[in-house]
């Protein structure tokens, strides 16, 4: 008994001594000082307070929130994210929609690639990305926004896992619309979305007893555990359908009446072992890519282009722990802004 007792000490007090160095090696004093509950924060329910919770919304399940004050995320008055002051730039604006991509997490306001495009490009560029957003999500917030905004164009950006987010009626422990395909017509379920301003989300039961802890955070990711961990998914639509989803959207984009460039990012996972060419995310891109093109949208894959940087620096270089370095995002501004002058969607650019 008294064996297993020193055990067991032991091994908690390795541990916490390991979940202390990997807190200094992140964030540094800081890190011991303050322990949030990481999980909330992923969820858009971390600190910040009530101005920098995700907002609900009866149509799309979940939006930016308005006018939030932090560290590493600014938004303004219409739940945009911000990027540097600028004194003059040109307009009508770029329109960036999708999901944490798109936003650019895990960098700062001013390293996300929107936010390097309108530094390049001396035109006005609207982050309108949202964490956690599957495709559906991202074609209904487009909508909304292309008559509020009134871009010059629209660059829509969408993950492989955003596809496969269209399948779900519960996301990220969020209700969200979803759509089902019949006979090739969609039907549109879950909405208005259940729930209501204000109301917190349920997390599992591991997230509130785990969610302080940065090691497990390192671990879950590592092995891919989220689901279930940190939070629930609910299935609405058949399993494998996103692909078919994704493809009966293009032409509600294709009728909001400006350019609209429907491009595939990839996460740090994707370029594991041999990369992601001939997977079955990078068919399903293919697939969802080509449906873009027949409906007379503008298709394009960022790994194309992106896989020759990946090999020449190294997946260290451009991203973080999933989503891009500051380093990346420029990287990734760089080739959409090459994209975009060969699409003569842009005449020129700024001096860079």
């Amino acid at each position: 008994m008294a064996r297993i007792a020193l055990v067991t000490v032991s091994v908690l007090v390795s541990l916490a001594l390991l979940e202390v160095g990997y807190r200094l090696v992140l964030w540094g004093s800081e890190g011991l000082v303050h322990w949030p509950n990481l999980a909330h924060r992923r969820m858009g329910t971390g600190p910040g307070g009530e101005r920098c919770q995700y907002v609900y919304s009866a149509a799309i399940g979940w939006t930016a929130p308005a006018n939030c004050v932090s560290a590493p995320y600014n938004s303004d008055s219409d739940g945009f994210r911000r990027s540097s002051p600028q004194a003059s730039l040109a307009e009508p604006p770029i329109l960036v929609t999708g999901s944490s991509f798109a936003k650019g997490d895990e960098v700062k306001d001013d390293e996300t690639w929107p936010a390097y495009l309108q530094d390049m490009v001396g035109r006005k560029v609207v982050n309108a990305g949202v964490s956690g957003y599957a495709f559906d999500q991202m074609v209904l917030s487009t909508e909304q926004l292309v008559p509020k905004v009134k871009p010059l164009f629209v660059v829509a950006s969408f993950t492989p896992g955003d596809i496969k987010r269209s399948e779900l009626k519960v996301a990220w422990s969020r209700e969200k619309p979803y759509f089902t395909a019949t006979d090739g017509r969609l039907d549109l379920h879950n909405v208005p979305v259940p729930g209501k301003p204000g109301e917190p989300i349920r997390f599992p039961v591991a997230a509130e007893w785990l969610g302080r802890s940065a090691l497990a955070e390192l671990v879950v990711d590592r092995l891919g555990l989220q689901q279930g961990w940190y939070f629930s998914e609910v299935r609405g639509a058949p399993a494998g359908s996103g692909e078919a989803i994704a493809c009966l959207l293009m032409p509600r984009l294709a009728a909001l009446g400006v350019p609209v460039v429907v491009m595939a990012q990839y996460s740090r996972g994707y370029w594991k072992d041999n990369g992601l060419y001939g997977t079955a995310d990078h068919r399903a891109v293919q697939k969802v890519l080509g449906c873009a093109a027949a409906a007379g949208l503008i298709p394009f894959d960022l790994s194309d282009t992106l896989k020759t940087a990946v090999d020449a620096r190294g997946a260290d270089a451009l991203y973080r722990s999933d989503h891009h370095s500051a380093e990346g995002n420029r990287t990734v501004a760089d080739l959409v802004l090459r994209e975009l002058v060969n699409r003569r969607l842009l005449t020129k650019t700024a001096d860079r």
